[in-house]
Order: C-alpha cells, then structure tokens, then sequence
C-alpha cells in the first residue's frame, strides 16, 4: 500500500509530506485548497505526462516521492529482472526541470517511463468521474470480462494461444518454402538465373588481386620494357669488364684465405659474381615478358568488370558473392523438394485451424456463462446505488480467430425503463458512470491486484439515499484495498480510516498549501463543516456528523 508521499516545489506545496494508512483515507478541504494536486502529483510519479504548470511559481524543478509497503510479489519479480534490489520498502521518485527534462528512480535506481508504468497496473488504480477503468473504452471490455471469468477463463485463453501460435508458425514456415506454386516457381526462375550466373563467372577468391596486379604491370609494359632493357645494356656491356675484375680479385685474395677478414671479403666478392649474372639474367627475364598486350589488357579489363558486376548484384566480396550462391543452391534445393514437405504443412494447418476453432468455441462458450453472472452481479450492485431499472448487458459479435479468440465484446447499457440498450460509452451520463464505476470495482473485488484505488470526486452530482449507498461499496473497496478519496461528501467522509486535511494559507505574499492527518475530533469537526457547507460547524451540524461516525 501506499504508506507516505512526499512533494517539493509541487504547485502550491512547498515541502509537504503526507502518510496514509490502510483502508478509506479521505482527503478534505475546501474547493481549490490542493486536493486535486496531491493526485496530479502521484499521477505523475507513476508515469504521468511531465507538465512544467505543476513546478511551484518561482523554483526549478519539483520533486514527488511515493513510498509503498507490502509490495505484491509480482512487482518483486519484475524489479528483480530490472535488477532492482528491494527491501522493507518500495520508494519511486519523479523530479521534473523547467527546461522538461524528468528522471525517475526506483529504489535509487534510474529507470524509463514505460517501466514505471508497467508497475502501474500493480500498485495503484486511478479512478475519476469520467475514467472509470476504461468502461469507455471498448478495447477493454474483453479484458474485463476475462478478468471477472478468472481462473476459468485464464486456462482457455491460454490453450487458444497456445494453438494460435503453432498455427502462426505453420504459417510462417509455408511462407518460407515462397508462398503458392506461382510464386514457388518464379523464385526457382529467379534463383537458378542466379546460381548460373554465379557459377558461369567461375571465381576465384585470390584471383581479383592478382588481376589487378597483371593489369597495372601489363598498363605500365612499355615503361617497364624501356628502362629494364636499359639497365640490362648497361650490364651486357660491362659484364665481361666487371666478371674479369671480380674474377682477378678473387684469385688475388685467394692466397690470403687464412686470414678470416680476407676470406670474408673474397667470398663477399664471388657473391657479387654471381648476384650480378643472376639480376642480368632476371631482368631479362623481365624484358622479354613486358611486351604491351592489348588483348591481354581487355580480357583482363573485361574480367574485372565482371566481378564488379557480380559484387554489386550478390556481396562486397567474392567470399560474400560464393556464400549467396551457396544460399541460392539451398533454398532453390528446398523449393524443388517442397511439394512433400507443402503438403505436410498444410495438413498440419488444417488440423490446427480446427483445434483453434474448437477452443475458441470452448473460450466463447466460458465467456457467455462468465457474462450472464457478470451481467447479473453489476444489476445487482447497481440496483445498490438506485438504479434499479438499469439494464447491463455484454453484448459478443464473432471475428476471426485470434489469440483473443473470436470474441468482440462490448458492453450495452440502458439506465431507464424502456429505453433501448445502447453503447456503454454514448448513453451513460457522468453520475451513472461514477456509479458503475463503483458497481464494477465491488464485483471486481477479487480480480484486482492493484494495492491502492484513488477516486477523485466520484461522488460528484450525487445525493441522498444514493450517496449513503456509494459511501457503502466505497467502505467495502477499502475492506480489500487501499482507498485514497477526495470527497465532499459528509457521509462518504464519514466511512473513513483516517483523514487528511488539505488548506491553503497567504504567507508573506506566497499562497502555500499544506497538509496534516486529523485526529477523530478533528475529522468530526471537518465532516460537520461539509454539512454546513461554512467554514464554522454548527452544534446540529456536530451531532449529525457524530452519528454518521457511530453508524
């Protein structure tokens, strides 16, 4: 539950915390003291749109803080995959800048949005005239129905996901295998034009880089067969000059072979010899192979365009380009062997889309008895709140399958006798929503895992026999769960655990709002006011509220 909330800079509160106990906790005050702030605050540390309106006149940034105790397990396991340690104590804090930039944290540690407000559907429950938990919203009416058909309704939904899911995988896998014949057999065309391709160009994955070498040598030719034939001139006409001087060296130095320095340089000078008979001979090696050829250039030319051509259609690379042919000779091998395999899949898609069809039927049928009871416990508490005439009714229209099942749910209404049955969302008035708002939470009581339900003036508009009803099923909710309630109602507040009272005060030129828990007497003072409607309790307006206290 909720145990404290904490606002900085929130509006017209300065620095303000406020502890809530278990049960009803009504929050009172008068009209524009801060009550609705302290909801818009806690609005917004569960994930609410950031709105820089809500940073208090003249400072920078606020900051709320919401502390819980007793957090359901679910919330537990999901801080734990968060890897959010958890004690005694859940605390989430929201700041937000003048320049719109908000942070959240959970327990010290930083989180987004959308995982705050996943924690949302598990903690607490914000419950307006006009919100009632998505009553209006058609999309949910499945949902609640599901809820209210619990564990009953959970195994078959279930089961129909299960099966909807196999089948979703038959699909996908026949998808693979490329659709119906026509489609089969134009990507067979398109793969074999591609292997052949591919195949024909016969690659090579070392070849590119020595084609671009043999083509910059065969382009450079002429350049290369004149100087290289030059400098082997030059050696054919010194070489008998520089074998006959080499050769006269070395005999000289042979007769000093036992000397180790002279040795060295003999040998170095028969190297010399021999080094230099071996360049003439490479390089003319080299002259005789750099002849420019033209048709050499362009096949090679030719070649590489080729492979560029290839690399542009199938890879970056030639491995790249070997791998897609690879890819192409596998599925184009499936494709060919998949008339068998087709025929398998679509046996098993038939006997699926049976099996679904069948738990679906199963689903629809739990739904239609879960709805009868459902329909009969909201009359029945509706009836509570002085609408007897009333007429609820769950109205189902058959769509295709799905997950969800087949199922389209709507919820019909009708306040009047006589009146038609008409959309939830285009007949109900603001009163009868505030009080089917209350007739739902009561037959949800047991469905719901959130840990506290805010209503914020639900009881807007409603008077009499009706609101001592509505204080009623709004003292049975917290008999369950923790209610916090912004009422100015004297017999809703009466049905309280505890109170807190919001007032707004001028200190030096600054409007400044506060709260403090009442102690009883208090509380009967502030109720007795309500009565009055004045800022002063008369003697009768104080018994009156002592006897609603002791009822």
């Amino acid at each position: 539950m909720l145990s404290s909330l904490s606002l900085n800079n929130v509006a017209l509160f300065k620095k303000q915390t406020i502890d809530f106990q278990s049960g009803l906790n009504c929050l009172l005050g008068k009209s524009g003291a801060g009550k609705s702030i302290i909801i818009d605050a806690l609005s917004f540390c569960f994930g609410a749109k950031s709105d820089k309106n809500l940073i208090r006149s003249g400072e920078t940034s606020l900051r709320v803080d919401a502390v819980f105790t007793d957090v359901p397990k679910e919330v537990e396991e999901m801080l734990k995959e968060q890897d959010i340690e958890i004690s005694d104590e859940l605390i989430i804090t929201r700041t937000l800048n003048l320049d719109g930039k908000s942070s959240i944290k959970i327990n010290g540690f930083p989180v987004s949005v959308r995982v705050l407000q996943s924690l949302t559907e598990m903690l607490i429950d914000f419950c307006g005239q006009h919100e009632s938990v998505g009553l209006l919203n058609v999309n949910n009416h499945l949902l609640l129905l599901d809820k209210f058909g619990g564990q009953n309704i959970e195994v078959l939904r279930e089961d129909v996901e299960k099966i909807f899911q196999t089948l979703s995988n038959l699909k996908a896998q026949k998808k693979s295998f490329g659709g119906d014949e026509k489609e089969r057999e134009r990507r067979k065309e398109i793969l074999s034009f591609q292997i052949q391709e591919i195949e024909n160009a016969n690659l090579d994955l070392i070849e590119e880089e020595e084609l671009r070498q043999r083509f910059e040598f065969i382009s450079s030719a002429e350049k290369i067969f004149d100087k290289v034939g030059q400098s082997v001139s030059k050696l054919d006409e010194q070489r008998d000059n520089v074998s006959s001087l080499l050769y006269d060296v070395k005999m000289l130095l042979n007769s000093l072979s036992n000397f180790k320095n002279i040795e060295e340089c003999r040998d170095r000078v028969e190297n010399c010899y021999y080094e230099i008979k071996d360049i003439a001979e490479t390089l003319n090696t080299i002259k005789s192979e750099s002849e420019f050829d033209q048709n050499e250039l362009e096949r090679i030319d030719a070649r590489l365009d080729l492979i560029k051509s290839l690399k542009k259609k199938y890879g970056s690379s030639i491995e790249d380009v070997l791998d897609f042919l690879q890819e192409c000779k596998t599925e184009l091998g499936n494709l060919e062997n998949s008339e068998f395999e087709l025929e398998k899949i679509n046996r098993k898609i038939e006997e699926t889309e049976k099996e679904l069809e069948t738990a679906c039927q199963k689903l629809s049928a739990k739904r239609k008895e879960c709805a009868t009871i459902f329909e009969k416990q909201i009359m029945e508490q509706l009836a509570d709140l002085e609408m007897k005439n009333t007429i609820f009714k769950v109205d189902f229209t058959q769509t295709e399958c799905s997950k969800k099942g087949f199922d389209t749910v709507k919820f019909m209404f009708s306040a009047n006798k006589g009146q038609e049955l008409k959309d939830l969302s285009k007949t109900a008035s603001g009163g009868e929503l505030s009080r089917l708002l209350l007739a739902f939470k009561n037959t949800m009581l047991d469905k719901e895992r959130v840990q506290t339900v805010v209503f914020d003036e639900i009881d807007a508009g409603i008077s009499g026999h009706t609101a001592g009803q509505l204080a009623e099923k709004i003292s049975n909710i917290s008999k369950f769960t923790q209610v916090l309630c912004i009422t100015h109602t004297p017999i809703v507040a009466s049905k309280a655990n505890a109170f807190v009272l919001v007032e707004k005060s001028v200190i030096e030129n600054s409007t400044i709002s506060t709260a403090r828990t009442l102690n009883p007497d208090e509380a009967v003072e502030e109720v007795a006011k309500l009565i009055d409607g004045g800022s002063v309790a008369s003697k009768t307006a104080l018994e009156h509220a002592r006897k609603l206290f002791a009822e």
